[in-house]
């Protein structure tokens, strides 16, 4: 009997009840698939009525919304097909797509392919037979019957198949012939099942730029050539150019096939009209390649701050951890995602690098996935990791030239990266702490254009920043150690951007006074935390001391600046010479700035600029020309790593003064704490040598027994080290104006000051869960003995954290309840879930409200789905997914959620992940928490608390920490909470806790 059924013999008046499993329509076209139903109905599943199939369709639609894959239909939703083929087949299934189509393809090739007859067509494989390709959106059509949906590979060369077919004999040129093949060769290379017969030997390359070499002669002259940035040696050029006359656009060069389109070829004979520099014009050439070479056409790879000694190609820093590197594989999401992921994820040729010696230890480990930038990635299939890191280096060898689409982080980076050349600091420069050794930490500011006032720790905060930006002032600018920046390193929700912006307000009215140039600001933060700068400024101030607020963003301001024409200064190549460096006045700036732009300029005084760190890298050049008056880096984390080329960015930036802020001065490793200090003030802690030797190499050196002591005296004494120019407060340290808090346990332990002990919190599983549960334990010892010490630890500990979630997720997720007592009766298989609605109940009584933590997305959507119908409520999930920045009016952005939330009267439930939380998120209207999924970094955890624990926090605030017990013994949830609070939290010493590693938990269940 179905579960559908089962469900339908156990309700009363079965015939009038809701489980007619309605559907979503789906209606193909030739752009994608609608999902439709009757407006009325749309309207009642907005609000989480409705039950059955349908509704746990609508709420996966709604995920895939907000993470702005899904489009919002007045009856439904739309998804593209591009879209729709990377779908997770489950997601799909949910959905009602069709399977996958999993058989090969076959092409059938006539003519050749500089003659207008020649055609393709394309044929799929099925049941021992060739049928030609007929689709529908992303649907690979056989018969009513029959159907099956693509994968993006697929996709890729029907569509390439079928715009070939479209053209007309004319357009059938030999560049949009070998075009095509090229579509399709691509496609096999990311995984299509396709033999292209005689095309296979030829690698296809279309070149996104066309740049200059230069090889100097005998005489001393110089000749130039095109190059394609396909490894083709000037010889192999010079010998195949004739290939170019008159209309020809296609260049065969060994193995290789060049297609050059209509502007390639225009930039190749513009280098091939000016060959040669006399050797009396080389040094102009070097210092003006734009006087000789039309630089519109040509991508001419371009002062800048004391610090900047050129431009050139990026030396990497070898930056490791500073003890053992034990972070752990398992990640804080325990749905995978497929290894098609890593397109996203890796963005350098580090990035593979990294990710390659990962995955070969994961392997040696019997592992099933490993840890991406906190995302769990499955690497079960070798193949097709293998085809996903074939198709990363490929885009990192041929980037595309899109424009810059928001909130998405521009993967398609250069293997050779350009970037600003930075002067290494020297080994430590003690004056830069002897000029700071009086500080006048008094210093008054006016307050008669504050809207709000300051707590005292803002006025000393305030005050610090003001004594060292006086500081800055009178020191000697054309020194690179002066006075020139600070960390305020203040525990997250005490205000940090509230005493920037008054700082800000003061520095303008400093240099009013002193008749000095009121030099533009520059605040660069995350994507999600623009909008709060925002409305922060008019929640300061009565009135704006700014001219003006400019938000330098694609979906903003930043095509008002852009140069016409110019693509993002991340993409030029510096490629003019031989060596590793380019002059800087080669550089064709992307954005208006200075005087020669007028009105049109960017650097205007008294405005104050707000960008992403993204946007920072893509126009480093234009900014970092500009003289700023201040630059704030907010979440400063996100410039930990001295290797990219947005960290290289911030510390080339031009400005009077750096402030660096973050509540995470370390998170993984001290050596971040040294790259954050370096761009802040340039020789306080040394070179990357001298830091290493003296804070990293003890830790790393210290035995197992000693490495806790060494790690507290190294971070005291590294804080020690960074005295003046660093600010660090906790909300421990009784600041005014924070309320209290308290956490809950069910766990009999030495309770902090602020724990309490809840035995409610507390409860032994039952029933099916308790026999999930052994079941995992006793399959894995079986395993592990055949192994003899081997066995899947990662897997297990997956699969132990699932069931003590609950033990029929799956089953659940795809069958969702119709009504409050459905919902009800499935959380209560759970015992952890049953606290749960116990917590809700006691908060719902009190008329509060909650954000329940949770980072498994299946779990996510079932809460959301029962909840819903337990409390009638129309509850909001903001995971990793959802967009930081609303794109169109019907769809909210994360902070427009937590509005949404807020503004319910009583109670109200939001659900998040705790690694969505970590960022710029405020939600003083909720005072209580639940830690339903512990993180297994306390950091995290703490982060994600903290977006309460605040100030602006009127009501008292409850942590709940729900733990799941075994009769016999330790849990998983007990074994975990164990761990997390051996991982001190270090309140003033630079160290943060260590995350739990997966070792240290198999350990300490007996695993």
């Amino acid at each position: 009997m179905s579960l559908v059924s089962l469900i339908k013999g156990l309700l009363p008046n079965n015939k009038n009840s809701h489980l007619a499993d309605d559907k979503y329509s789906l209606v193909y076209d030739s752009y994608g698939v609608n999902f439709a139903t009757n407006e009325a109905t749309f309207h009642c599943l907005n609000k989480g009525e409705g039950g059955g199939s349908q509704l746990i369709q609508h709420v996966v639609l709604k995920m895939l919304e907000e993470r702005h894959i899904a489009e919002t239909l007045p009856n439904g939703f739309r998804l593209d097909s591009e879209q729709a083929c990377l779908l997770d087949p489950e997601d799909a299934d949910v959905l009602g797509l069709p399977p996958f189509f999993n058989n090969d393809f076959d092409v059938d090739i006539q003519g050749r392919t500089t003659k207008s007859s020649f055609s393709l067509q394309l044929f799929a494989k099925f049941e021992q037979q060739k049928y030609p390709v007929k689709r529908k959106g992303p649907i690979l059509f056989f018969s009513e019957q029959t159907q099956y949906l693509m994968t993006p590979e697929q996709l890729n060369a029907v569509l390439a198949v079928e715009k070939h077919s479209s053209l007309t004999p004319d357009d059938r040129t030999e560049l949009n012939n070998v075009l095509a093949v090229a579509k399709l060769q691509q496609a096999v290379k990311d995984g299509l099942k396709l033999d292209l017969k005689h095309f296979d030997k030829f690698d296809l390359v279309q070149p996104q730029h066309i740049t200059v070499t230069a090889n100097q002669k005998v005489d001393g002259s110089l000749e130039l050539s095109p190059s394609f940035g396909d490894g083709s040696s000037s010889e192999d050029l010079q010998n195949r150019l004739a290939q170019l006359q008159g209309d020809g656009q296609v260049m065969r060069i060994k193995d290789r096939i060049v297609l050059l389109t209509d502007d390639k070829k225009q930039a190749v004979k513009e280098v091939l009209q000016n060959r040669t520099i006399p050797a009396h014009k080389v040094a102009e050439f070097i210092k003006t390649p734009s006087a000789f070479l039309d630089a519109s056409i040509l991508n001419l790879d371009l002062g800048f701050s004391l610090r900047v000694a050129g431009i050139g190609k990026m030396v990497h820093i070898p930056f490791g951890q500073d003890s053992d590197g034990s972070n752990g594989w398992f990640s804080t999401n325990t749905d995978s995602e497929p290894p098609e992921r890593l397109v996203k994820l890796l963005e350098c040729e580090d990035d593979v690098v990294s990710f390659e010696q990962s995955y070969q230890q994961a392997k040696g480990q019997n592992a099933d996935s490993v840890v991406v930038d906190d995302e769990l990635i499955d690497i079960r299939d070798e193949q097709r990791v293998s085809e996903t890191l074939a198709e990363v280096r490929e885009n990192l060898a041929n980037p595309s030239n899109d424009s810059d689409t928001p909130g998405v982080e521009d993967t398609l980076v250069r293997k050779e990266q350009v970037s600003l050349l930075l002067k290494d600091a020297e080994e430590h420069n003690q004056d830069i702490v002897n000029k700071v050794a009086q500080l006048d930490r008094s210093i008054s500011f006016d307050r008669t254009n504050l809207a709000r006032t300051p707590f005292p720790h803002q006025e000393s905060g305030i005050s610090w920043m003001m004594s060292l930006l006086k500081s800055a002032q009178l020191d000697n600018h054309d020194d690179m150690y002066r006075v020139q920046g600070a960390l305020l390193a203040d525990d997250m929700g005490l205000g940090k951007t509230y005493m920037t912006l008054v700082m800000l307000a003061e520095y303008l009215s400093m240099q009013q006074q002193s008749n000095k140039s009121e030099k533009p600001i520059l605040i660069v933060a995350p994507l999600s935390l623009l909008e709060n700068w925002e409305q922060e400024v008019e929640a300061t101030f009565k009135d704006s001391p700014f001219r003006d607020i400019k938000v330098l963003q694609s979906s903003r301001d930043l095509k008002e600046f852009k140069v016409q024409g110019a693509e993002r200064e991340s993409m030029q190549l510096a490629t003019v010479m031989n060596d590793s460096h380019a002059d800087h006045k080669s550089i064709r700036y992307a954005l208006h700035v200075g005087a020669d732009a007028a009105t049109k300029r960017l650097d205007m005084d008294r405005r104050v600029v707000i960008t992403t760190y993204q946007t920072l890298r893509d126009y480093q050049f234009s900014l970092c020309v500009i003289d700023w008056g201040i630059v704030i880096f907010d979440e400063a984390q996100n410039i930990k790593n001295p290797n990219t080329q947005a960290t290289r960015a911030a510390k080339a930036l031009k400005a009077d003064f750096k402030l660096l802020a973050t509540g995470t001065p370390v998170e993984n490793s001290l050596s971040e704490f040294w790259c954050l200090m370096d761009t802040a003030q340039p020789g306080l802690l040394g070179d990357w040598g001298y830091f290493r030797e003296r804070w990293i190499k003890p830790i790393s050196s210290a035995n197992e027994e000693e490495k806790a002591e060494v790690r507290l005296e190294v971070g005291n004494d590294l804080r020690n080290a960074a005295g003046q120019f660093m600010l660090r407060r906790t909300k421990e340290d009784e600041l005014t104006g924070m309320p209290t808090k308290t956490i809950k346990t069910g766990i009999h332990k030495n309770l902090a000051d602020n724990m309490a002990f809840a035995p409610e919190l507390a409860r032994n599983m039952t029933g099916g869960q308790l026999l999930g549960y052994n079941q995992i334990v006793e399959d894995y010892r079986k395993e592990k003995a055949k192994e003899q010490g081997g066995g899947h630890a990662l897997t297990v500990l997956q699969q132990l954290r699932a069931v003590s979630l609950h033990p029929r997720l799956d089953e659940v997720f795809k069958q969702p309840p119709n009504n409050a007592k459905e919902a009800q009766r499935n959380l209560q298989e759970s015992e952890k879930l049953r606290m749960l609605l116990d917590i809700l109940s006691d908060i719902k009584n009190k008329q509060e409200k909650v954000i329940i933590f949770a980072t498994t997305k299946k779990l996510q959507a079932v809460l959301k789905i029962c909840l819903d119908k337990i409390y009638e409520l129309n509850i909001h999930v903001i995971n990793g997914d959802s967009k930081a920045i609303a794109t169109k009016k019907d769809q909210l952005s994360r902070k427009g959620m937590i509005t949404d939330f807020e503004a319910e009267e009583g109670f109200n439930v939001i659900i998040m992940s705790p690694v969505a939380a970590g960022v710029g998120l405020t939600v003083v209207g909720a005072n209580h928490v639940v830690h339903l999924e512990r993180h297994w970094n306390p950091a995290k955890e703490a982060q994600a608390t903290d977006r309460v624990y605040r100030i602006g926090q009127e009501k008292p605030v409850f942590i709940h920490l729900p733990c799941l017990l075994h009769p016999e013994y330790d849990s998983f949830d007990v074994n975990l909470d164990k761990l997390l609070a051996k991982k001190t939290m270090l309140r003033d010493a630079v160290v943060m806790p260590e995350v739990v590693s997966e070792h240290e938990l198999m350990s300490s269940m007996g695993l």
